[in-house]
């Protein structure tokens, strides 16, 4: 068929019939022809003579008398009176003027339109470029129509709905309604020919062939049949045609604030608030960002809420399922929108999607080949060039819909077990590489997989305990990645280990992660050395189990730490560590010295293993032992390589300790307000994690931030509050002395004594020297403060005495300015200054601008003011002239002390209260 388009109809050229809104005419083959030669030549003026020529093969200087009776006869029937299609030009000849018939228009949408800017610009560069065939390609329930609709309401444009057809007859058919071609009384095997011509007589009008998913195939044909006649064509699909010439525009999942937006608008309820925003931005993240899946999920928002109908969508396909009444039926709920496209596939297609559908997070062309086999790419590509299947860079992943209806097809047991071994291998790559140079690279992959691993091991459990095992033990190093709670990590290991019952060193590891748990029964590790003899896994158990005993029992984890390093099949990183544990454990015992030596040694082996890990626990140690040690010169750059080494590691744990270290820090040099930041984030990690006792001592060091700003009755609560935590007798001793110490400067100095003499007692009982020096350093000033200053003298002696045993040059220091204040007290004038000269010379001469100078030079007035109380001088005076002597260390605000600086102010305002004693006293 031959069609030319008149206004209210047409003229089928083959039939020489014009077909005028209710009436036909029949047209002479002259009157055909010439009609035929114009409409080929629209809009360009045609002279007689080349009418002559062209359509009578006259000459043109023969009489024009044949044309003008011609064009009298065809204009009236076509044209009546108003002379729409030919047109006269005066003296020259005639102009075709087409005029379209009535295609189909679409009428405005409904609901405003959300994001697609980017695609609809691509759309107006196509057709602006001339592009004669876009094909705009995605999911079903992307948005093609809608989005073909927005571009089509900027242009002439007619709407041709194929989502009905399924033969090319019925294609033919309603391409022709939607242009307003007629085939009545036309043969169909010319329906193809004559719809293009029909296209193709009307330049610059946007044809739109919507849905063509179904009759891809069909319509691929036609349409490449049709694009020599260069028409402007607009397709949309669930896949391109694939012929050439076609340029493809790829409608995928809609940017996250437009969702928003949309189901916003949909719920209309113009009300949601900050928290319903945050909920409705992980549903439409659970729905893909799909406009239909949208526009379904409000219905069902406005009746059930936003939070139910969260929880809901772990079930689309039975959850979205009110749809509006007058939508098409293949979107009336979410499961036939996805039952279309999979009607389309082919078995090989569907099986893959099911075999694929184990993945629950995107997955690379490796991955799976190992689950759906090493032919699997091919069918791959066709599962995303239909919109099964989204790809982003070399990942891909299945629609969320499309996955839960491939789960509910008849499951591949093979596939998921494949899956489940890939990812244990995986997973066990990753954690080995957690414990050397590529430790980010291991933490980055595990955070990546952690939901395969989930679903890995749920799919193990009870199909074979090995394997089972294997991913319980890289699932809980992942889940220590990201801060899980112990509790939760025990019940996943308890479940992984309920299926190796078989002795063996599977079940050792098992016993060994769950008993590195906190709450975790210390039986645990007996079991594990038992199952472990002979292997380095044995060093690695006596160490998890020392780590539990440090705290309680330091003598018996020292035993387990020297067995392990006493075997020869303990590797060197197990070996590092150890070594790191036992100058913790000399550390907490006021070893000072051995607790250097022990952990430089550490370091070392760290360092030479690339244990990241165990470098920033180590380095904040030796930071604590540094300002003990050498007074805190380098404690900073061990510090900011604590954290350097945290950073690159990643680990929420490490970080966390490295920040409680930092906190500590800076509480001793005076910076209150960076502690009170580290120990905050240290306290937020720690209460994800659920360590208790960690929690429990980050009372203790805010409590001596709170000192430092002088928050006595706050510190007091967070000291209290430590001590009802941690039932664990060592690290108690150093809870009394806090808690003395606050007493002690709020004024309650009976009651610091108390906490300072069960303090003494703990620390003797478990041979914690350091605590019991710096006990007897409180003491000694409770002493001082009440004129007691020869039981002051005898505590100060008793603590530097002790602290050179123990090798605390720091201490010492302090300990023998304490000593000389009680001798000024005292009038013992050369004891005072031999002391003082040597604690500066242990101290390095510290300027008095830093914290130990300005403690060596208020020890002399301090004690001297003392001294003059004793000899009868009046309180307040002694008071006032220590107070002139020592101002100019008090320049800074109150809010930047450190705690020395705190118990300064506090040992010279005691003077002025200090009990009138005769000068013999002492």
């Amino acid at each position: 068929m031959d069609w030319v388009p008149l206004a209210g109809g047409g003229v089928d050229l083959s039939q020489q019939l014009a077909v005028l809104a209710d009436r036909t005419v029949r047209l002479t083959t002259k009157e055909r022809d010439l009609l035929a030669y114009l409409a080929q030549n629209p809009g360009r003026t045609v002279t007689r003579q080349e009418l002559l020529v062209k359509v009578w093969g006259n000459p043109a200087s023969g009489s024009e008398e044949p044309v003008y009776s011609a064009i009298k006869r065809l204009r009236a029937k076509i044209d009546g009176e108003a002379h729409r299609h030919i047109v006269g030009v005066h003296g020259d000849g005639y102009r075709w003027e087409p005029v379209a018939p009535a295609p189909n228009l679409l009428g405005p949408a409904r609901g405003r339109f959300f994001g697609r800017g980017e695609e609809l610009a691509e759309l107006e560069r196509a057709l602006a470029g001339g592009t004669h065939l876009v094909t705009l390609v995605g999911a079903g329930g992307a948005g093609k129509t809608r989005c073909a609709r927005e571009l089509a309401a900027t242009r002439a444009h007619a709407f041709c709905d194929l989502s009905n057809a399924t033969t090319e007859a019925q294609v033919l058919t309603a391409i022709a309604s939607g242009l307003g071609v007629p085939l009545d009384g036309v043969e169909p095997v010319d329906w193809a020919r004559g719809v293009g011509l029909a296209i193709a007589a009307q330049r610059g009008r946007l044809v739109v062939l919507d849905n063509a998913e179904q009759v891809i195939d069909v319509v691929a044909r036609i349409v490449s049949a049709w694009l020599a006649n260069d028409p402007t064509l607009l397709v949309t699909s669930r896949e391109p045609l694939q012929i050439g010439g076609e340029q493809v525009v790829l409608l995928g999942p809609l940017p996250v604030e437009a969702a928003v937006s949309l189901l916003v608008d949909r719920v209309g309820s113009g009300s949601a608030g900050p928290e319903d925003i945050a909920t409705y931005g992980a549903i439409v993240e659970r729905v893909d960002r799909l406009p239909l899946a949208i526009e379904l999920a409000a219905v069902q928002l406005r009746d059930l809420g936003a939070k139910p109908l969260l929880d809901s969508l772990s079930s689309q396909l039975g959850t979205l399922v009110s749809g509006s009444r007058d939508a098409p039926t293949r979107h009336s709920t979410l499961r036939r929108a996805v039952e279309w496209s999979w009607s389309f596939l082919s078995e090989d297609e569907r099986c893959t999607l099911v075999d694929l559908a184990v993945f629950v997070s995107p997955f690379d062309l490796d991955a799976a080949r190992a689950v759906a086999g090493d032919d699997v790419a091919s069918t791959l590509s066709r599962l995303v060039r239909r919109c099964q299947i989204q790809r982003d860079g070399d990942r891909f992943a299945l629609y969320a819909a499309v996955r839960e209806l491939a789960l509910e097809q008849t499951r591949n047991a093979a596939a998921a077990t494949r899956h489940a071994e890939l990812f244990a291998r995986a997973g066990e790559t990753a954690v080995a590489e957690l414990e050397h140079a590529s430790h980010r690279e291991g933490a980055v992959a595990l955070g990546r997989d952690l939901e395969e691993l989930r679903a890995a091991f749920e799919h193990a459990l009870g199909v074979d305990a090995s394997l089972s095992g294997r991913l319980g033990l890289v699932l809980d190093r992942a889940l220590g990645l990201q801060a899980e709670r112990a509790t939760l990590r025990r019940q996943l290991l308890a479940r992984a280990r309920a299926g190796v019952s078989e002795p063996g060193l599977l079940r050792a590891r098992l016993l060994l992660a769950e008993g590195r748990l906190e709450g975790a029964p210390s039986e645990m590790f007996d079991e594990a050395l038992t199952l472990s003899a002979g292997t380095p896994l044995r060093g690695e158990i006596l160490l998890a189990r020392a780590e539990r005993l440090a705290p309680t029992d330091p003598a018996l984890a020292r035993r387990d730490l020297e067995s392990a390093l006493a075997s020869p099949d303990t590797t060197p990183a197990v070996r590092g560590r150890s070594l790191a544990l036992q100058g913790e454990i000399a550390w907490s015992l006021g070893l000072v010295r051995e607790a250097s030596e022990l952990l430089r040694a550490a370091a070392a082996i760290h360092v030479e293993e690339g244990d990241r890990r165990a470098s920033a626990r180590t380095c904040a140690l030796l930071a604590h032992v540094d300002r003990m040690e050498t007074g805190g010169g380098a404690a900073r750059a061990l510090l900011e390589r604590a954290q350097a080494a945290a950073d690159e590691l990643g680990d929420p744990v490490v970080a966390a300790h490295v920040l409680l270290d930092l906190g500590q820090h800076l509480t001793r040099v005076g910076d209150q307000a960076a502690a009170r930041a580290a120990l905050d984030l240290a306290a937020r990690s720690y209460e994800r994690l659920g360590f208790a006792r960690h929690r429990a001592l980050l009372h203790l060091h805010l409590a001596e931030t709170l000192v430092g700003i002088g928050d006595h009755d706050s510190a007091l609560k967070e000291a209290l509050a430590a001590w009802s935590a941690l039932p664990d007798e060592v690290v108690q001793s150093t809870v009394h002395e806090a808690v003395a110490c606050i007493q002690m400067l709020r004024g309650e100095l009976p009651e610091a004594k108390r906490w300072i003499d069960s303090g003494l007692a703990i620390a003797r009982r478990h041979g914690a020297a350091r605590s019991e020096c710096t006990l007897l350093g409180k003491a000694g000033l409770v002493a001082l403060a009440m004129g007691d200053f020869e039981s002051a003298f005898t505590d100060f002696d008793a603590a530097a005495s002790k602290n050179e045993a123990r090798g605390s040059v720091a201490i010492l220091g302090a300990s023998l300015a304490d000593r000389a204040m009680a001798s000024f007290a005292l009038n013992r004038e050369a004891d005072a200054r031999r002391d003082l000269a040597r604690a500066r010379a242990l101290l390095h001469a510290p300027p008095e601008e830093q914290t130990q100078g300005r403690m060596l030079a208020a020890c002399e007035a301090v004690g001297r003011g003392y001294g003059a109380v004793r000899a009868g001088v009046a309180a307040e005076r002694a008071h006032a002239e220590t107070r002139a002597l020592t101002a100019h260390f008090f320049t800074q605000e109150p809010h930047e002390w450190d705690v020395v600086l705190r118990l300064l102010d506090w040992v010279i305002d005691r003077i002025a209260r200090c009990p009138a004693l005769a000068s013999g006293n002492g």
